[in-house]
């Protein structure tokens, strides 16, 4: 990846529908070059284009953060299956006393309590857990800056 590759990358990152020619603009580069980088780009380093409701609004009003202990031989699958649940939207392998970090949304604390204890505690393997209920969303965003940005 190179200069331009970077501005490519930090343009969508701000506006994911940006024209090729808006972004040729705002780059100072020929639209044929950044068609063709883009299209590179596609396919290897960008993974999907998506976008990011406002949760509320879509009923999610809950968000928490879980924390799990595994039994260490079903580790993998413990993953695997938490992977599967449709209100989780993350889901990590983590280093110290937990071994996997998950991020739920959910309507409410009923749908809350009803999924730690009815999917994600029935999971194979999981011995222990602590959830966080996230009281205020001080900074989400779903990249972190590039090397190279200002």
């Amino acid at each position: 990846m190179d200069d331009i590759d970077t501005a490519i990358l930090r343009s969508l990152i701000k506006n994911s529908r940006i024209t090729i020619s808006q972004m040729s603009k705002e780059i100072d580069v020929p639209d044929a070059t950044i068609s063709n980088r883009l299209k590179k780009l596609e396919a290897d380093v960008i993974k999907r284009y998506t976008m990011i409701p406002d949760w509320q609004k879509i009923g999610l009003n809950i968000t928490a953060i879980i924390i799990i202990q595994t039994e260490s031989e079903k580790h993998e699958s413990v993953k695997e299956e938490l992977s599967k649940l449709d209100e989780v939207s993350e889901v990590y392998s983590v280093s110290g006393e937990y071994d996997i970090l998950i991020k739920v949304w959910v309507p409410g604390i009923g749908e809350l309590n009803k999924l730690i204890n009815s999917k994600i505690r029935s999971v194979d393997g999981v011995e222990d857990l602590t959830e966080m209920i996230v009281m205020e969303r001080v900074k989400e965003d779903m990249v972190p800056i590039i090397p190279g940005t200002e």
